[in-house]
């Protein structure tokens, strides 16, 4: 055989195997999605065995039994929910009461703060009424201001002083 022929069987093989496979897809697909649709695979299964009874296999279900479970599971997540809730509010509580510690410390410092420079100013004050008397040099003018006029004193005449 030549190469040829052999490519050209392969292909053909690859061919029909595609085929077969797309047709199995389909007939696979449609009972997936309605089960209970008519086709050959599901007649054939109920030709072939005439023990299995459509409805049979199943119990009934208790609908009043599953609501119970289901309710119970409800009020299982609101119990955690409502104990979530009540953390984290115990939480926020907790943090603006520390807040409102904090802020109150904080007046307290402050003012502390103002009442120790009152004092502290006033002694200052005092140390400087009590040096008020010294003499304190010339005083600087800037070229920049007007002349000040200085008091002028007049020459002070004592009586009965002088010549005579």
């Amino acid at each position: 055989m030549t190469k040829g022929g052999i490519l050209e069987d392969t292909f053909e093989q690859l061919v029909e195997l595609g085929q077969s496979t797309a047709k199995k897809t389909v007939k696979s697909m449609a009972q997936i999605v309605n089960p209970f649709s008519p086709n050959e695979s599901y007649q054939s299964n109920k030709s072939n065995s005439p023990e299995v009874k459509p409805g049979a296999n199943h119990t009934p279900l208790d609908f009043k039994k599953l609501q119970e479970k289901f309710q119970d599971k409800d009020k299982l997540r609101a119990e955690t929910l409502k104990n979530r809730l009540f953390q984290i509010v115990r939480r926020e509580d907790e943090k603006s009461l520390e807040r409102k510690k904090m802020e109150e410390a904080d007046k307290k410092r402050r003012e502390e703060y103002l009442a120790q420079e009152k004092k502290r100013k006033e002694q200052e004050k005092k140390q400087r009424e009590m040096q008020g008397n010294i003499p304190k040099g010339k005083v600087r003018r800037s070229i920049f201001s007007t002349k000040k006029i200085t008091d002028r004193q007049h020459a002070e005449f004592k009586p009965a002083t002088g010549k005579q």
